[in-house]
């Protein structure tokens, strides 16, 4: 594919191009090929820490010793990172990422800052974050799940589910209702502003309980339940009622992360499908000689094409200090249908042999996916899109005093 995935991008940042060479040397010596169902799993939270042994965790984060370094750290060069991986499998989205591990980084105390840095970007370990739950999914102001401030200490009471990584991760971000002990059964949570806290997996009351999902297999998939749990005041991410404000800016970021994942095995899906045409006849035509077929292969590596480049643009607009929730929302819609469509016709233009774990088409398939639910499905990013257009001259002329309220109303949906 000409002019591809991070060609355009490596053009505007010279300086990544180390970076790069570095992340494809290692993906070449500890993932060389793609990866098939049918092939054995990779080890993937042991070539985390190798990653981290090499330097390439914590991409997203500067060093606190160099903390103004420019090109080699950044959000943008994550999601080069994260593009890469994807052309290998979906599963590898957590060999580079400081993942959610970003937030006890940004917003943590800190001693809880050093102690993240220290586990995540040094040792390679790995972060979670509990956000959806059980009844509410993603409606954030339906969460139930409750932080007690006890004065001296806080406990944490509910449930969150389903999400990832619950049995390798070492620690969760848990977004909850924080409430004062005198409050508890007697306030509508609904009208309690969000907060995030750090949660240790080895905290008395913190059980597991893990399913078997579609897709995405490569990390483990279940519930976290909290019964009491006790937790340290200085666990607390940012001050009381933060949690929204953490949860827009890490998921503005995160969710380009993961489209970028899922462009990356997109990407590497159409140029396989392309060798394959050339190569495979139908009667005496190559198969790239039926307009058809071309017309499909052009379409979808044109979809891929528009969708990274947005991605990369809204990164660029992230490293420069300016957010855009609504479209970091809809862009990740946009990337990962697109991935979809590409890989699901990628795997059409393989004939039998694509619908078997012999090619890394059906593995793709399933995880791409999952990844159009995860962090919000896709029909509700695109309505906040939606939502910022069609109010975006009403909320303008507010006075400045009444807009949080719309924003805040606007986030939600």
């Amino acid at each position: 594919m000409p002019a591809t995935g991070i060609i355009p991008l490596l053009a505007r940042h010279p300086e990544l191009r180390e970076l790069r060479s570095r992340l494809t040397a290692f993906l070449d010596t500890h993932l060389p090929a793609p990866v098939c169902e049918g092939d054995p799993r990779p080890d993937w939270l042991a070539l985390r820490a190798r990653a981290s042994a090499a330097g390439l965790t914590g991409i997203d984060v500067a060093s606190p010793d160099e903390p103004d370094e420019p090109g080699v750290t950044g959000r943008v060069a994550q999601g080069m990172a994260m593009f890469l991986a994807g052309q290998r499998d979906c599963d590898a989205r957590e060999i580079f990422s400081t993942g959610h591990a970003a937030m006890p980084l940004r917003y943590g105390s800190p001693a809880l800052a050093r102690h993240a840095r220290e586990q995540v970007v040094t040792a390679g370990k790995l972060v979670g974050i509990a956000a959806s739950e059980p009844h509410s999914g993603s409606d954030l102001r339906g969460f139930r799940t409750v932080l007690v401030d006890h004065g001296d200490h806080f406990t944490l009471s509910g449930s969150k589910g389903l999400i990832s990584r619950v049995e390798e991760a070492y620690g969760f971000v848990v977004f909850c209702k924080l409430v004062d002990r005198q409050d508890v059964d007697r306030i509508d949570l609904r009208t309690v502003p969000l907060s995030a806290v750090w949660v240790p997996m080895d905290a008395a009351g913190v059980l597991t309980e893990t399913t078997d999902p579609l897709g995405m297999r490569g990390w483990s998939f279940g519930h976290l339940h909290f019964v009491d749990t006790r937790l340290d005041k200085d666990f607390l991410l940012g001050e009381p009622g933060d949690g929204r404000r953490i949860f827009d800016a890490h998921f503005s970021g995160w969710r380009l992360m993961m489209s970028l994942v899922c462009l990356g095995a997109a990407a590497a899906a159409i140029r396989e499908s392309a060798a394959r045409t050339r190569s495979r006849t139908v009667g005496r035509m190559p198969l790239a000689g039926i307009p058809s077929v071309a017309a499909r292969l052009g379409t979808a590596a044109a979809e891929v094409e528009a969708a990274t480049a947005w991605c990369f643009a809204l990164l660029e607009r992230i490293d420069q200090g300016e957010s855009d929730v609504a479209a970091c929302s809809a862009a990740k819609a946009l990337a990962t249908d697109a991935a979809y469509r590409a890989v699901d016709l990628a795997l059409q233009l393989h004939g039998s042999e694509g619908y078997t774990k012999q090619t890394p088409m059906e593995k793709r398939l399933r995880d791409i996916r999952g990844l159009r639910i995860a962090d919000g499905p896709n029909d509700t990013l695109y309505s906040v899109l939606a939502h910022s257009l069609l109010t975006e001259e009403q909320i303008e002329e507010q006075q400045p005093e009444e807009q949080p309220a719309a924003v805040e109303l606007l986030a939600h949906h």
